[in-house]
């Protein structure tokens, strides 16, 4: 089975990446006045399962992003685990740490939009949204956490959008795929 088909058969994982991504993204902007405590606690998640999602990537990935991917995968679950460590005792705190976080991804994406020919459109327009996300968070420290929630949500809201469409063009790639690899139908003797 080669690589396109192993990853196609998976689709489902990163459809279920998408429902989270906007999950989180939506409940950010309709409540932006939650506690510090609730948002730490819905990133640090969400970071964790991003992280781990990089880190199986620059395992089983394109050998030219692993290393990329590798880097984003632990800046990922290190903002994660702060995240879920101290998600109330500092609000800077989690505005440098999502703000970087967003950066690193946006650099990232922006390196990987250079390096491949395929989708390089979608994957600029990613790379770009974080960067500008993650610039505008660590521009204004001081704002309140309205502002952290509605930055970041429209960030996961994007994210998941982009997943979702993924995951839908790997399942088609598989359904059909599937039907190439089926063994041809011989006809019955008469």
């Amino acid at each position: 089975m080669d690589d396109v088909a192993r990853i196609a058969k998976e689709w489902w994982l990163l459809a279920v990446l998408g429902v989270v991504s906007l999950v989180c993204g939506v409940l950010a902007i309709v409540y932006p006045d939650v506690t510090l405590l609730a948002v730490g606690i819905i990133f640090g998640f969400y970071l964790l399962m991003a992280g781990v999602f990089e880190l199986v990537d620059a395992i089983v990935g394109d050998p030219a992003s692993r290393a990329l991917s590798a880097i984003v995968g632990v800046v990922a679950l290190i903002a994660g685990l702060i995240c879920l460590r101290r998600p109330g005792d500092s609000l800077l705190a989690l505005v440098v740490v999502l703000g970087a976080f967003l950066i690193v991804t946006g650099v990232a994406r922006l390196m990987r939009a250079f390096a491949s020919v395929e989708h390089r459109g979608w994957s600029l327009f990613s790379a770009v949204v974080d960067l500008i996300l993650g610039v505008l968070i660590l521009s204004w420290p001081d704002e309140s956490l309205v502002t952290l929630a509605v930055f970041f949500g429209i960030s996961l809201i994007f994210r998941g959008v982009v997943s979702l469409v993924a995951a839908f063009q790997l399942r088609k790639l598989r359904k059909g795929g599937s039907a190439d690899m089926a063994p041809p139908i011989s006809a019955a003797p008469a």
